[in-house]
This record gives structure tokens, C-alpha cells and sequence, in this order.
């Protein structure tokens, strides 16, 4: 069909994005409300029903939607049905922790639902746009309210057993006491991450609009501190991976006066010489504010695709 949508849906920590979206790319429709729509009373995964439900309703597009695609701030199980936990979407009932959030969605919908790491959904847009699909290995990292991650290894992404893998935002720090949103102890989040540069902004600047922090404080210790936080992670992926460019983009990157040549002086501090030391390219992640939306969508006519595929098979 000419005019075939999927709706492509972004969750973050702190707003929720969906779009229609043609298979050129294309989005109509864009809304970005707050994520806590999805943490009132009751079943997360019933309230995302009725957020997509009524999106639907609102533009009618029941009729051309082919399936709907979501990112999830979390990693999600093998079989790509299960979010494993998002801490920073919690209600009383654990929000959507261990929610098999494909199989509701389809039997309340009626339509093929395909979820993923939010991610992963950013990092399947660049590679669509950038037509990187089988040109080396590609990672993205996202400095949000946690750290997203992602690694796309010639021409698939990087899941791991348990659909886990690539999520440099809970490996731990040496010597650390302070505890993650997760659980552990010293993940890189409790250092390099949105909620921790909001405390650091209470703590020493509470008095000055937190957006200026970089503009203002970037060569104060405590945001020095912060910054090369942020790059040990970074730095940890690019020795694992030696890859051929890396894709950086996130909330905190874009704040005013963020100070990315010092950033990037503390990640090659700590690459290995003389490879990967500096030999990668560096791209910002599309600022398109239906760039998640977009690669949801992606993602979910990739897999209509390999569905039907399988189904001649």
C-alpha cells in the first residue's frame, strides 16, 4: 500500500515521542508529551495501550498502519517481547519491569508490535540515513537521563545472549559507594549522567538556571569531574570495539556551552595507543526531534520484512 505507515514511538526517561512514519522516513503527526503519562495508577503497559489507541483514533490512521515500533529507555529480553526493567519509569506496580509489553500490545491492537532499546532505535536512523549498513562497526552513545548505548557490527546490531549487551551505562567504577538506579554498586550512571548532573547543579550552582551550567561552570572541578566521568565509558567501548565512527548525541550534549573538546580530551587520554587512539570518525546524532520516532519505525518495517520473509520460507 502507497501510503502504508508504521507508528514509531521513542520512550525516554523524561518525554514520550510518537510519530507516523512512511518507509522514505518520513513523519506526520509528531506529538512529545512528558513520559509520566505512562506512570499513573495502574498497568503501565494498559496506559501505553490507551496512549497509541487514542493516537490512532486522533489521526485515524487504523487503516494504514502496518505495525508499531518502540524504544524503550531499557534493555529488552532475547526474544524481543520482554523489557527488563527502566527504572526511571517506575508506578506502583514496577511500571513495565518484566512486562511482556509485545504480546498485551498485540492482542489489545490487533496490529504487529516490535520493541527494542531506545537505543538501538536512535542508532537504526543514523545508519538508514547515513546508509552505513555494512560499512564496519558503528557506536552510538546517548547522554541522557541515563547513558544509551548501542553497537551495530557491519550489518546487525550487537544483542547478546540475553538481549542485553552493549549497556556501557552499568559498568562499574573502581572503588565506588554509591548505587545505581538498578541495583549494583558503581555503575558509570551514578557518575555520567543527567540525574547526577542535576545534583551537582543543586549541590554547588542551585541558584543559577541549570541549563547554563556548562556555560558557566565548565572549568570548575565538579563539572570536570563530571565530564571525564562521561568519557570512561566512552573511552571503555572504543578500546573494546576499535570502531570506525562513533555516533554521540543525548540531552546533556546538547546542552548550552557543553564543553566537547574537553570531553573529548578526556576520552583520548584513556584510548589505547596508537589504536584506536584518534582514528575514528566522530558524528552527533541527529537533532530531528523525530529521529527516535523515525527509528522505531524503521526498525518495525525491518522486521514486517523479515516476517514476511520467513513466512515464503
Amino acid at each position: 500500500m502507497k501510503d502504508e505507515k508504521a507508528i514509531g514511538i521513542d520512550i525516554g526517561g523524561t518525554n514520550f515521542r510518537i510519530g507516523a512514519v512512511s518507509r522514505d522516513g518520513s513523519v506526520e503527526h509528531f506529538e512529545k508529551i512528558s513520559s509520566q503519562v505512562l506512570c499513573g495508577p495502574g498497568e503501565a503497559v494498559e496506559q501505553l495501550e490507551t496512549q497509541i489507541r487514542e493516537y490512532l483514533d486522533r489521526y485515524r490512521l487504523w487503516e494504514q498502519t502496518r505495525a508499531v515500533g518502540i524504544g524503550f529507555p531499557s534493555p529488552v529480553d532475547a526474544a524481543k517481547e520482554v523489557v527488563y526493567n527502566c527504572p526511571n519509569l517506575q508506578n506502583e506496580n514496577g511500571g513495565f519491569d518484566g512486562r511482556n509489553v509485545v504480546r498485551f500490545l498485540e492482542e489489545g491492537l490487533k496490529l504487529p508490535v516490535y520493541i527494542n532499546k531506545d537505543a538501538n532505535n536512535l542508532l537504526q536512523y543514523e545508519i538508514a540515513v547515513h546508509g552505513w549498513k555494512g560499512k564496519g562497526i558503528t557506536i552510538g552513545v546517548y547522554y541522557g537521563t541515563g547513558i544509551g548505548n548501542s553497537v551495530y557490527l557491519e550489518d546487525h546490531f550487537l544483542g547478546g545472549k540475553h538481549g542485553t549487551a552493549c549497556d556501557v551505562g552499568h559498568i562499574p567504577f573502581y572503588l565506588s559507594d554509591r548505587y545505581c538506579t538498578c541495583g549494583n554498586r558503581g555503575c558509570a550512571e551514578c557518575y555520567a549522567s543527567g540525574h547526577v548532573l542535576k545534583d551537582i547543579w543543586r549541590e554547588h550552582y542551585g541558584d543559577e538556571e541549570f541549563a547554563m551550567i556548562f556555560r558557566n561552570h565548565s572549568g570548575d572541578r565538579p563539572v570536570r569531574e563530571f565530564l571525564e566521568a562521561m568519557a570512561i565509558p566512552m573511552a571503555s567501548e572504543i578500546n573494546i570495539f576499535d570502531p570506525d565512527r562513533v555516533v554521540v548525541g543525548g540531552g546533556v550534549m546538547e546542552m548550552e556551552g557543553f564543553p566537547e573538546q574537553t570531553f573529548w580530551d578526556y576520552v583520548y587520554e584513556f584510548t589505547r595507543k596508537p589504536c584506536p587512539g584518534r582514528d575514528f570518525e566522530i558524528w552527533h546524532a541527529s537533532r530531528e526531534p523525530g529521529a527516535g520516532t523515525a527509528g522505531s519505525a524503521f526498525y518495525a518495517f525491518e522486521q514486517l520484512e523479515k516476517r514476511k520473509g520467513d513466512n515464503h520460507d
